[in-house]
């Protein structure tokens, strides 16, 4: 699957194979999932420590299930002040009631 990975990067993968490996689910560059997936897990520990204090003004010291939720906050607003947050996180956090 490596091979396929690094050929399809290349440009060098067969149309229809592509194809047929991501009718079975093949994913292209796991590396974004494993990070989307972790990015989700601390959106939802956001979404709790919502649902608890009614706000997202979260201490930037602030721990939500032993995991740094302030620090990764603090981090989303600065990436989205320098233009590197992707928009549709940036969509999910205005909407949750995120300040920026």
């Amino acid at each position: 699957l490596s091979n396929q990975r690094a050929a399809c990067r290349k440009g060098e993968l067969n149309e229809t194979r592509q194809q047929r490996l991501e009718e079975l689910g093949v994913n292209w560059n796991p590396k974004d999932a494993v990070n989307n997936r972790k990015w989700m897990h601390k959106f939802n520990l956001l979404v709790k420590f919502k649902e608890r204090e009614g706000h997202c003004r979260v201490p930037q010291t602030h721990k939500e299930d032993d995991e740094k939720l302030g620090n990764w906050l603090s981090d989303q607003k600065q990436a989205h002040s320098k233009g590197k947050l992707d928009p549709e996180r940036y969509g999910k956090l205005k909407e949750l009631g995120v300040e920026w």
